[in-house]
């Protein structure tokens, strides 16, 4: 998806086990973001807090990944690279946070568009979630921008 991403995670030299899915994270959210092609305001002002509440990452380094993540958009590749690392790491707890958080990213500018919902249930089935549980975490996001 994001090649500098990807360096960190085939790297070992800079491969940390804590922070690697905290990347994958940023990226899975950087590609709601994109979806539309349209670089939000209200998304993109909403991305920095909600990947630090989501990873141990400060917000110095939530805002650097999220530069890397818009420059590098344009060489994406598949998405499963990143949700099978968090599929390795993450606990379904954290799963669910964080597709609570690709929701809430969507839902930032008022406006789900076809696209980031689509990305997100990619994202959602790849992480072996229920359809039942996207849709709970949909409701979860709805509520808490309101």
């Amino acid at each position: 998806m994001l090649k500098t991403l990807l360096n960190w995670f085939n790297n070992p030299a800079t491969q940390d086990t804590t922070s690697s899915p905290n990347r994958a994270a940023a990226a899975l959210m950087m590609e709601v973001v994109m979806a539309d092609d349209l670089l939000s305001p209200a998304e993109l002002s909403a991305l920095p807090t909600l990947l630090q509440n989501l990873t141990t990452l400060n917000i110095q380094e939530c805002n650097e990944l999220i530069e890397i993540a818009k420059h590098e958009h344009a060489s994406a590749a598949s998405i499963h690279q990143f949700t099978s690392h968090i599929n390795e790491h993450f606990s379904l707890e954290q799963k669910l946070e964080l597709l609570t958080s690709l929701w809430r990213i969507a839902i930032a500018d008022d406006n789900i568009d076809k696209y980031e919902e689509h990305i997100i249930r990619r994202i959602a089935d790849l992480l072996h979630l229920r359809h039942s549980e996207f849709i709970q975490c949909k409701q979860a996001a709805l509520k808490l921008s309101n």
